[in-house]
């Protein structure tokens, strides 16, 4: 009924609450942790209990549940989870590429910022989406490899006024927020990972920043690859620092990463042909 885009993992219906047993590592209202263990109530959804990157227990907080509703929702922090006890990074970030790239790029963002607008725009311009959301990330003979899952982008109503989309032909996403499941079109293989660009658009509050493109260096990438991992709190909660920072050590020497600061006029398309033109070459 329920699948992830992972081997070896197992996705069964339970008939009740099977939260965790303490010590935990971390705990808040909806939360438990500890070391490869993780239970996960979404309010008047379902509660999942991740362990050790091969088990997902699914209770359903309503008879008739859909099963589309909790397929969506297990595509977010159990994912996540599975991921981080499997030794593997889930980075929130989209995976794209294109005709005649020896892999993959990777946009992340933080939430508002455009990550999945900049995606459709590239994908209007001849680009195949490997995900839009969660990109899972794991070292291949010393590789950094990103494997796809996502087969739609989910875009804000005015993300499809910016990129022209006729939303009465689109369905809508599943959850609290009323965005647009835009079919884009994908690429269906890992890949390795070429490059990682973080876009940032300032706040009116924050520190003048410098418009552009910019190199990202050294102790820096330790920072901008936690702060993007897809649920960061995870990371100790599950007691995976220590995965997490071989990661992040092979991005830092092997993997270029930029961060283009976003000018409040440029366009989703603008934004899209900086990262054309970069990658152009590649």
């Amino acid at each position: 009924m329920f699948t992830l885009p992972v081997t070896d993992c197992d996705i069964t219906l339970i008939a009740e609450s099977e939260p965790l047993s303490g010590p935990y590592r971390h705990e808040q209202t909806h939360w438990q942790m500890k070391e490869n263990a993780m239970w996960i109530r979404i309010p008047s959804i379902a509660e999942f209990t991740v362990v050790d990157g091969t088990t997902i227990k699914t209770f359903p907080l309503k008879e008739d549940f859909d099963p589309l509703v909790l397929q969506h929702f297990l595509l977010s922090t159990p994912y996540a989870a599975l991921c981080l006890q499997r030794n593997e990074l889930p980075l929130h970030a989209a995976a794209l590429t294109k005709s005649g790239l020896d892999g993959a790029i990777l946009i992340c963002a933080h939430s508002g910022t455009g990550k999945s607008t900049t995606a459709a725009a590239l994908c209007q311009n001849g680009w195949s989406l490997l995900n839009d959301d969660i990109s899972r990330l794991t070292l291949d003979d010393d590789q950094l490899m990103v494997h796809p899952a996502s087969q739609s982008i989910r875009l804000w109503p005015d993300s499809c006024d910016k990129l022209a989309v006729d939303t009465p032909a689109l369905s809508l996403s599943f959850g609290p927020k009323n965005k647009y499941l835009w079919p884009a079109p994908t690429w269906q293989t890992t890949l390795p990972v070429l490059a990682i660009v973080e876009l940032v658009r300032p706040l009116k509050d924050e520190p003048e920043l410098t418009f552009g493109w910019q190199t990202v260096q050294g102790g820096e990438i330790f920072g901008l690859t936690r702060m993007h991992t897809f649920r960061p709190a995870l990371i100790n909660g599950l007691g995976k620092a220590a995965a997490h920072f071989k990661f992040a050590a092979h991005i830092a020497h092997h993997c270029p990463v930029y961060r283009f600061v976003i000018e409040t006029t440029m366009t989703p398309q603008h934004v899209a042909e900086v990262i054309e033109e970069h990658f152009h070459d590649e």
